[in-house]
Parts: C-alpha cells; structure tokens; sequence
C-alpha cells in the first residue's frame, strides 16, 4: 500500500469546512490504496470565528503529526522574512503568499519534523489555504524525494476583497504561486471553475476536479418536522463582505414579501463570525426595519446546525452578486454539497451561471440567482420544484477519495 503525507493546517478535531475535506476523504483512502497521514498544526487559540472541536477524527491518532500551534506560529525567527513581514503589515499591504503565519508554521516544521519517519511516504498533497502548507511540501518533497500536489480549494492571487484600509498585492503573489505550482507535479481543484482560471497560467501542469461533496454511503433524505410550525429561510455560516451583500438583497426580498401578504417569513442566520462582521450584519437588518424578522445568532453545535437546516422552508448559500467577479464565480463554498442531501430546497444568492448555479442546476435541488423578482418567486413557489435527482449522488466524499487517488495513482505513474 501506498503511503500518503497530506498537510493541512486544519484538521478534525476542529470543526471547520477546510477540517472536513480530508478529515472526510482520508477515511476513503485506505480502500483505494493509500495509507493516509497527516501534518497539521495545533488550533487552541483564537481563530476570529466561533467554532468547536469535536469533529471525529477519520484516521488513527498514530498517523497525525502535529507540529507548531495558531498562538505561536505566526512567531518568525529568520530575522530577514519577519522584518520582510513586518514592512508589509507597516504599510497595510495584504498578501495571500507572506504573512507571519505562513513564514511561521513553515520554520516550526522544517526545525521540528522528523525525516526519518516520512522515509517511507511515497506522495505528498499540500492544501490551500494555507500558503504555509504549500511552502512545506515543496521542502519535503526535496528532502523525502518524492513528488507533491497542491490542492486548490481557494484560490490564490485571484481575489478582489481587502479588509478597509489595507491593499494587496496581486503581483506577488502570482510570482510565487507561480513558483510553488511550476514545483508540483499536479494540481487538484476544488470547481472546474478554479481550474480553467489555474489551467490558463500553468497549461503544462495535470489537473484534476476533486468536489468537496456529502459525506455517507447513499443519498438519505430527511423529513424533520418543524417543532414550531414557523416558517423560515436559513443561512448557517461565516460571514465575509461580498455575503453580506448578498444577504442585504436576501432581507430586501423577504421584506417586500412580507409587506404584500399576510404571511411572514422569517430569515434565521447562525453565523459564525467573524464578529465585526455580525454586527455590520446586524445594522443592515435595523436599516431594513426587519428586525422582527431576521435573527442573527451565535454559533451552534453541528448537530443543532443539521436540524434547523432540516427543519427549514428554505436553506441559503450566500456569494458574490457581480457576474465579474471571476474567483468568487467559480467558488462552491462546502455547505452546498451537505445542503444536497437535505430535504429543503437551496436559494444561491449568486449569478445563476456560477459554478453553484451549475451544480444545483445540475442536481436540481435549487437555483441561483440575484434577481429580485426571481428570488421572491422562489421564496414564494418556485422552490416546491427543486426536490433533487440521481445526480446528487455523484457528489459524494467516497467517490471525490477515489478521484483523488487515482490520480496520485496517474502523477506517481509518470
């Protein structure tokens, strides 16, 4: 059996979307041939967002090595990258590449790691984010000799938000991620959108779509009844600033619903932060007079995120609003997959010819759309229609494992 070096800066415990993509598929692996570790980091600290730690850990705690911590990585000893890093936060630029996190993690593993009992791994997948996960396989790849593959689940230089204030630059990150993907011998994508924005800047490179997907052995749909009869539209998620405009439309749409009928509508929303954001959130539900009708609550385990998503008229994905927006349209956070297999419908607020509106189109479990008239329709009717088909199945982690490892299977190959 094949021996595969998975780094990922989260994983299980933590119950975090980036957690669950191997945290998921590493169960699979063993059955397709791989015998699965993993490099990860400690989180014990403050990640900005309210989340717990009690995801199940898919493999055995033997095959987990956890260098470092998220309240000391971002202390950089090499004195040239942390004064690097140090004129960049001075001068309020914003870089996906360098940061002190990244530069951090990457010194704590190459002085802690143990060589010698890698010796035996025969691939290495590095996932993004973090940058630092990919600075570490291409130093372990050297050492260990053998070949790495970067899993794209964000993109990299392609983004247009930045915190206020503060400004990116593009320019350099593109040059190392140039650098770092040049270095690996594939490249896996989380949407096909992602890769044929990766596929036009590295046309010499092998790709591969691996969906994050739904996690279980069939499709299971669930009928949960609604405790207290209220009907309601749910969002259960982080926040970042393109989700809030979106979700400003969301609550202008119910508005004008329930301002014509007699029926009310209620819009549930289980964010996990970050904090600023909840209340950016929370002054735009006042602005909208809808405060009686829109609920902004903390986080929750996942077992009472699951029931109120089952339990809801309408489940949400929240995006961009701007067809131009090239990163966000071929983003598919993993919340859609997961809502595949629940038995309401899903409203994407995003243009319907985004990857979401591709898959739900394609699953017919839902619509994207940014149209007024089109979401109220929704909200109002239209969703009865969206109750799923066969090709829900396609998405599920088991299937996205072996994808995966056929093609480790096709990069060891050459």
């Amino acid at each position: 059996m094949k021996k595969v070096l998975i780094v990922s800066y989260y994983f299980p415990p933590i119950e975090v979307i980036a957690a669950k993509r191997f945290g998921t598929m590493c169960k699979y692996f063993e059955e397709n041939g791989y015998k699965p570790y993993v490099l990860t980091t400690k989180i014990d600290g403050n990640l900005g967002v309210d989340v717990g730690r009690k995801l199940e850990l898919p493999i055995d705690k033997k095959q987990i090595i956890q260098i470092g911590s998220d309240r000391t990585n971002g202390e950089i000893e090499n004195i040239c990258a942390k004064s690097f890093v140090d004129i960049l936060t001075h001068n309020k630029y914003i870089s996906r590449t360098i940061s002190a996190i990244e530069f951090g993690w990457y010194e704590k593993v190459k002085n802690n790691i143990n060589l010698a009992e890698l010796s035996e791994i025969d691939i290495i997948i590095a996932t993004y984010p973090t940058m630092g996960a990919l600075y570490i396989a291409n130093y372990l790849s050297r050492k260990l000799e053998c070949p790495y593959i970067v899993d794209i689940r964000d993109l990299i230089s392609d983004y247009s938000e930045t915190e206020k204030g503060y400004k990116k630059i593009g320019l350099l990150d593109q040059i190392i991620e140039k650098y770092i993907l040049d270095k690996a011998c594939g490249i896996v994508t989380v949407t096909p959108g992602f890769r044929d924005i990766l596929k036009a800047r590295h046309p010499n490179k092998t790709f591969c779509v691996v969906f994050n997907g739904w996690d279980g052995q069939k499709k299971e749909v669930v009928n949960v009844s609604n405790e207290n009869n209220e009907k309601y539209i749910y969002y259960a998620g982080s926040l970042y600033l393109h989700r809030l405009e979106s979700c400003e439309l969301l609550i202008k749409c119910i508005a004008k619903i329930n301002d014509e009928k007699k029926e009310r509508i209620k819009l549930i929303i289980r964010s996990i932060g970050p904090k600023k954001l909840d209340r950016k959130l929370r002054n735009i539900v006042q602005q909208n007079g809808m405060q009686e009708y829109v609920s902004v609550l903390g986080a929750a385990d996942e077992r009472i995120v699951k029931k109120e998503q089952r339990n809801a008229y309408i489940n949400v994905v929240l995006s961009t609003i701007h067809e131009d927006d090239r990163a966000l349209m071929t983003t598919v956070p993993a919340k859609v997959y997961e809502l595949l297999i629940t038995q309401p419908p899903t409203l994407a607020i995003v243009p319907r010819c985004s990857d979401v509106g591709r898959i739900l189109h394609y699953t017919n479990k839902g619509m994207a759309t940014v149209a007024e008239d089109e979401i109220i329709d929704f909200i109002q009717k239209d969703c009865k229609r969206y109750t799923g088909n066969k090709n829900v199945n396609y998405f599920t982690r088991k299937r996205q494992a072996e994808r995966l490892c056929n093609f480790m299977n096709k990069v060891l190959e050459k």
